[in-house]
């Protein structure tokens, strides 16, 4: 997958951010810098159908496994983690399979009861252990056991047969090929429906795809709420199952197609601004004797000036 995609804060652009900012917070009172929830008082979101849908991913605990159970393997770097019998196997690489074969109990050279996990590959004669380094107790009381770098084939399966079909609304415009490659035609706060679920890589276990409104063919990578994983890419952040335009009634046509479009424009309201580009990094509140001012700054170099709650100056 061409999925590597890495935002880096660019320096030059917090130079320039900072130089375009002095004259509006000069002789400001500035407070403490504050995060978003904090200025915006907001809590632990509600369960919604969104998320009731991805607890329903369960994956199978590690009581339940059964031999013949498949990992789509993500990475050749998964041949770090095995020990192949015989030695001369050739290691499994991106886009094979492992079937589960059993575990089996040794001791460690700190006397230490451990599992190891066997499975095949391509030939049925080989042998592939992983070492979990966790007693089997251990192992039963996690809610799931994951093998680093594979994707847990039936766990796919059940997301697959769980949103494939759905008319849904996207909620991210970071949309890829289904090779991948990132695309520029995502949008945000559309209808589309899903088509299929595929293996992705060892950080985002599944790629979506979907037809938008127009009928062309996207994708996005997303990953499981009930993974160890560190990604937030699950199914609630991504989707929603109803039109999100019906909840602000009083933002103008026009500054919603700029919200779709992840666009900026002057005039625009805090919840306008947080539509269009989500959620900044952090945000520095001021004051003079006519006007209260914040700017806002995110992760690209970003930043965003409101004054008396308006959108008046950003440099996206």
């Amino acid at each position: 997958m061409g999925y590597h995609r890495t935002i880096i804060a660019a320096g030059i652009g917090g130079i320039l951010a900072s130089t375009l900012l002095t004259g509006c917070f000069t002789g400001v009172e500035s407070t403490p810098r504050i995060t978003y929830k904090e200025v915006h008082g907001n809590n632990a979101e509600a369960s919604s159908p969104e998320e009731a849908l991805a607890a329903s991913f369960l994956p199978e605990t590690f009581g339940q496994w059964q031999p013949g159970k498949k990992f789509f393997v993500t990475s050749p770097r998964i041949s770090l983690l095995l020990t192949a019998e015989p030695p001369s196997t050739p290691m499994p690489g991106e886009g094979d399979t492992l079937v589960y074969a059993g575990k089996r109990v040794i001791t460690d050279l700190t006397g230490k009861s451990v599992v190891e996990l066997l499975f095949t590959g391509k030939s049925q004669e080989a042998t592939f252990t992983y070492r979990t380094n966790a007693s089997e107790s251990d192992l039963s009381e996690r809610k799931q056991v994951e093998v680093p770098f594979t994707v847990d084939l039936e766990l796919l399966s059940l997301v697959r047969n769980a949103i494939v079909g759905k008319e849904l609304y996207i909620k991210t415009p970071i949309w890829f090929d289904r090779e991948g490659n990132a695309s520029i035609n995502g949008r945000k706060f559309v209808r589309i429906k899903v088509t299929d679920v595929l293996p992705a890589n060892e950080v985002h276990p599944y790629l979506v795809i979907f037809t938008d409104d127009n009928a062309t063919e996207n994708a996005v990578f997303m990953s499981s709420s009930a993974a160890t994983r560190m990604a937030t890419r699950d199914f609630p952040s991504l989707f929603s199952m109803t039109d999100p335009r019906l909840n602000y009634p009083q933002i103008s046509d026009n500054v919603w197609i700029d919200i779709v479009n992840s666009r900026l424009s002057k005039g625009m309201t805090k919840t306008e601004a947080t539509l269009a580009l989500g959620t900044p990094r952090n945000i520095d509140r001021g004051y003079n004797h006519t006007a209260t001012y914040e700017r806002w700054t995110y992760p690209d170099g970003v930043f965003l000036i409101f004054e008396d709650g308006l959108l008046v100056r950003f440099n996206k």
